[in-house]
């Protein structure tokens, strides 16, 4: 019995960790989402496999996710929301610092230690971006974006359950992100579940028209999240 509960508690964790990687990216993913990207030919090998789960995550989203985060939208004023996406934002600094310096990108590194100082003693621990309004830009990044930038391709496009597009070297990634966020180190295991799951629903809680208009309204979406998402990594890793 130890051995069984040992390996449904590591299954778990691998699921926390998607979560916790697509918590703290959703946000800034959904806003250069319908920006242009430049075309580029993705690896694809599982591609009958990823439309199909594709459309999974479309029908999840539709049927369980999107009236949850509607029902949420409808009682938490949107203000309060914000406020929470910009703390759970700010709490993933040390990420974004790590993936930065890995990349040997001190400027940036820098500059998102200052937004944590400036949004957490003048942002009221983080609930108002604070630095954003000063022009202090943000610099988001990962250890998946590190690897990339030191030329570890992404492999073949996989997508995840629930979660959406990713590749091989992001997934193989999730581990090092989790220990690169304050949120993994959270106790009980149920905890750090509950307060990224949370984190998510409010996001997409903000983000539900947008996400809506890729949905329901991009003609051959597969491809489009495909490619969207392996542009954006690119661009992340320059």
């Amino acid at each position: 019995m130890g051995h069984q509960a040992l390996i449904l508690k590591s299954i778990a964790k691998i699921l926390l960790l998607l979560t916790l990687s697509f918590s703290f990216t959703l946000c800034d993913e959904f806003e250069d989402f319908e920006l242009e990207f430049q075309k580029k030919e993705v690896y694809d090998p599982l591609k009958s496999y990823n439309e199909a789960m594709t459309k999974f995550n479309i029908a999840f989203y539709s049927y369980v996710i999107r009236p949850v985060s509607k029902s949420y939208a409808f009682v938490v004023p949107e203000s309060a929301r914000n406020g929470l996406r910009n703390f759970f934002s700010n709490l993933a600094m040390p990420l974004r610092f790590s993936g930065n310096l890995l990349q040997f990108k001190f400027k940036e590194s820098g500059v998102e230690l200052l937004r944590f100082t400036v949004n957490t003693f003048f942002g009221f621990f983080g609930f108002n971006d604070t630095a954003s309004a000063s022009g202090i830009a943000k610099y988001d990044s990962d250890f998946g974006v590190a690897l990339a930038h030191w030329g570890i391709g992404g492999g073949f496009h996989f997508v995840l359950p629930i979660l959406g597009p990713s590749n091989l070297r992001d997934t193989l990634s999730l581990p090092v992100n989790w220990y690169l966020n304050p949120t993994g180190y959270l106790e009980p295991f149920w905890l750090s579940l509950s307060v990224n799951s949370f984190a998510i629903m409010n996001t997409m809680s903000l983000e539900s028209d947008t996400i809506d208009e890729i949905y329901f309204n991009t003609p051959n979406v597969y491809p489009f999240l495909r490619d969207a998402y392996e542009a954006r990594r690119i661009e992340l890793s320059k």
